[in-house]
């Protein structure tokens, strides 16, 4: 029996798997998904304004009444939408664009990135901007991947794409099963900060509460002072910097709950 020194090779082969993934969604979940890094979640904490954002549409059977809402209470947020959605209801696209409000990228494919092919995940940010752009004349400036969620090719079709990565720092979880339009406005005002970027759903599962809840929310935010603004118009808004992501307050919650 020949004797062979140093590890065996399915050992090898196994660090090698380890350090591929870790290197492919570990770093990328701890320093951009958890922790921000390089995203925009957060304005200027010194100044009474917020950040209303709204992901998953355009979707006629829900999205019309958000921006009835929004309308009514004189403000504007930011959409970040699903592009065949965009393209298979134009007239809400346009909508959106014409009341004021900000047009970003969701996705193409709403799927979790880590459940993607690489090229796959490179290649949506990168797809999605063209479509984008196609359809509106321009090029959306943000991307919120489907639940926030990171990968290096994710990280790198944003890079090539020429998008930055927003995040948020309130999560109304209007998409939670057990939660009733009065948990949504309930969490929201408690969670409300200044400088906060908040995430609700114009479509999807979270439309169901969001619709309900946001004129009695507007009114609560608009009461306490908070002057609503787009992500382009938040004050002080900027992307997370290495010492910002390390230090900041950690989240209760990794990022990958919910049908984001």
């Amino acid at each position: 029996m020949t004797r062979t020194d140093g590890p065996a090779p399915l050992a090898v082969l196994s660090g090698t798997l380890l350090l591929a993934l870790g290197a492919y969604i570990g770093v990328p979940y701890l320093l951009v998904q958890w922790r921000n890094l390089g995203l925009v979640r957060h304005g200027h904490g010194g100044t009474r304004t917020l950040a209303l954002t709204f992901d998953d549409g355009p979707d006629p059977a829900s999205t019309p009444a958000v921006l009835d809402a929004l309308k009514a209470a004189g403000v504007h947020a930011t959409f970040f939408v699903l592009t065949p959605a965009a393209h298979a209801h134009p007239d809400l696209t346009a909508r959106i664009l014409a009341e004021g409000h900000q047009l970003e990228l969701h996705a193409v494919t709403h799927r979790h990135a880590w459940t993607r092919r690489p090229w796959r995940a490179y290649l949506d940010p990168l797809r999605g901007a063209a479509q984008l752009a196609a359809l509106t004349g321009r090029r959306p400036r943000y991307h919120r991947p489907p639940h926030g969620a990171y990968t290096l090719a994710t990280l790198l079709g944003q890079r090539r794409a020429r998008l930055r990565g927003a995040h948020w720092s309130v999560e109304a979880h209007d998409w939670h099963p057990d939660f009733t339009p009065q948990d949504v406005h309930d969490r929201v005002l408690a969670q409300a900060t200044p400088g906060a970027v908040i995430v609700m759903h114009d479509a999807g599962p979270g439309a169901r509460n969001t619709v309900p809840a946001l004129p009695g929310l507007l009114a609560a935010l608009q009461a306490a002072g908070y002057a609503l603004h787009t992500l382009d118009t938040l004050p002080g808004l900027r992307p997370l910097g290495l010492r910002g992501a390390l230090t900041r307050h950690a989240p209760t919650a990794t990022p990958t709950e919910g049908p984001r």
